[in-house]
């Protein structure tokens, strides 16, 4: 087995990606069974736009921290919580303007510490925690967090609008370091001002007002090559993505094996034109972000990885849905 069919192996099993296969059902039935569940840019989007009669969208997300993380690291579960949330805010080009969640606890400790995590994650993403709901004597432990922002409709960032011919650009902080809660996360937030790290995730509100991007996710716990996959899907797309790229350009002290695998705190994934690149990349440099044009999107209905000479495809969309929903919007 040479290299890239391990790496082929690890992504399969890697539960950042396995974990998403059920999304398909679970959202088809959403669809089809809930009132109005076929509203447009809703389900399968990082945040759902909801319409108004101004001429912005609300915005609304929602991410919950897993069990292991609340009771292990609770405040990193707490601000973790926030960061999630603020990061599908501006990946849909939007600017966060709330924040709610709900807390389950048994330990007044853990209960002390998410609090702490959530408090500091308000202050540094400059977001008001306005609502939530409390349980401190929960046989359980976890975190659920929403956000809701703003933004202009005509700035809407989808993530399902990649098009044939696009490249794939990821944008994220070469400065950080691996997370010390999770170790297949990248932690460009630790040590930041509040100004910085703003600074960093507005390059989305930039970029989408420029009008330069057909398609835009944030590197989620399945990874780059797993938020590609899910991207190139929900746009109805194949594509090609070269991990030599990725090689080049990954932090040095972060094997590829994980930089794949990796939750990247500050860190966008973006399709665009190649036209733009020169664009986005004199954006991204401005506001503190590296550039990595690492995939091209086609209309094979399926995502190959290169590394070298060799190729492999990861995914065959033409078999069923394996990430994410049918895109309404298209």
């Amino acid at each position: 087995m040479n290299r890239l069919d391990e790496i082929v192996k690890l992504l399969l099993s890697f539960d950042g990606i396995s974990r998403k296969f059920v999304l398909p059902s679970i959202i088809d039935r959403l669809r089809l069974e809930s009132f109005k569940g076929n509203t447009p840019h809703s389900l399968g989007e990082d945040s759902a736009a909801i319409g108004t009669e101004s001429d912005e969208y609300v915005l609304l997300t929602t991410d919950g921290i897993v069990e292991d993380l609340c009771v292990n690291y609770p405040r990193a579960a707490g601000f973790n919580a926030v960061l999630a949330n603020m990061m599908d805010i501006y990946a849909a080009g939007g600017t966060p303007t709330s924040f709610a969640v709900a807390l389950s606890y048994s330990d007044p400790k853990i209960g002390e510490a998410l609090l702490d995590g959530l408090i500091t994650g308000s202050q540094i993403f400059r977001v008001p925690i306005v609502r939530g709901h409390t349980n401190p004597s929960s046989s359980s432990t976890y975190i659920v967090g929403s956000a809701t922002g703003r933004v202009m409709k005509t700035n809407l960032l989808t993530a399902g609008g990649a098009e044939s011919g696009n490249v794939l650009v990821l944008l994220f902080d070469k400065v950080g370091q691996r997370g010390e809660s999770y170790k297949l996360g990248w932690d460009s937030v630790t040590g930041r001002t509040s100004e910085d790290v703003v600074r960093r995730l507005s390059v989305m509100n930039e970029l989408a007002s420029e009008k330069l991007l057909t398609a835009a996710k944030d590197v989620s716990v399945a990874g780059v090559i797993g938020t590609a996959g899910m991207m190139l899907e929900y746009s109805g797309c194949g594509g090609t993505l070269n991990l030599d790229s990725l090689d080049s350009s990954r932090p040095s002290d972060i094997p590829l094996e994980d930089w794949v695998r990796m939750f990247i705190s500050l860190g966008f994934l973006v399709a665009t034109a190649e036209s733009n690149l020169p664009d986005v990349k004199r954006i991204a440099q401005a506001h503190g972000l590296s550039t990595t044009f690492f995939g091209q999107a086609d209309d094979s209905k399926a995502v190959r990885l290169t590394l070298g000479k060799d190729e492999r495809i990861f995914f065959d969309f033409s078999k069923g849905g394996f990430l994410t929903p049918k895109n309404v919007n298209t």
